[in-house]
């Protein structure tokens, strides 16, 4: 396909055999063309599940703002790994204007989904995701949930992530939970986390949330 013009590759994306699309997608995706990004955006409903994955991908390397709002379109694909390579082609966007509809996706059935938003949501850090990315962290039953919720919350930080932690920690949550809580805290080094993390080193019943605690609260420089 080397030889292959322009034109042959928009012919192959409509008229050839899954093979054929998925390979002319893949090729546009590599080209510094904005006339591919029509011919994309087009393929986007495709049936076969793999050329979409691969139109997806191509399409996030796009770096365009045509594309975000018929990527967003597309998290209601019914195949969950085309809904998580589409989340992860917004977040490589950095547009905003994905931002609610990624947050949404916190929620989906499958945890590949989930997994792909959080990670998103530390490329896009954005305040309304705060406690969407508490209640993933505290109560996600997916260990790269929590994990990357975890990260996500670190990435957006402030007054409003730091307030909704300590909040978090009256729950008394798990220890996990407890854990990433201090981890947090102790790199967004606001002092208002000193008390609960004191308590935390104080009176937690886990050796490990006391010790990340401390840990913690020597990292906020006290």
């Amino acid at each position: 396909m080397s030889d292959f013009s322009f034109e042959d590759y928009v012919s192959l994306l409509t008229y050839g055999d899954a093979d054929e699309r998925r390979n002319a997608a893949w090729w546009m995706g590599r080209q510094r063309d904005e006339r591919v990004i029509t011919h994309l955006l087009s393929a986007l409903n495709d049936n076969d599940a793999d050329v979409r994955l691969r139109v997806i991908e191509s399409l996030g390397n796009m770096r365009d703002d045509r594309v975000v709002m018929p990527l967003v379109s597309a998290l209601a694909d019914d195949d969950p790994r085309v809904r998580a390579r589409v989340i992860h082609s917004l977040g490589l966007q950095k547009d905003y204007r994905a931002v609610d509809a990624i947050i949404d996706l916190l929620n989906d059935p499958e945890a590949s989904v989930r997994v792909a938003s959080a990670e998103a949501l530390a490329l896009l850090p954005d305040q309304r995701a705060i406690m969407p990315l508490i209640s993933a962290l505290l109560d996600d039953d997916d260990s790269d949930v929590r994990y990357f919720a975890s990260r996500a919350l670190s990435e957006i930080g402030g007054e409003a992530t730091v307030t909704a932690l300590i909040l978090a920690l009256q729950s008394d949550p798990s220890v996990g939970s407890k854990i990433y809580i201090a981890e947090i805290l102790a790199g967004l080094k606001d002092k208002r986390a000193l008390n609960p993390l004191k308590q935390l080193a104080e009176n937690d019943p886990d050796d490990d949330v006391k010790t990340t605690a401390k840990w913690a609260i020597n990292q906020l420089g006290v």
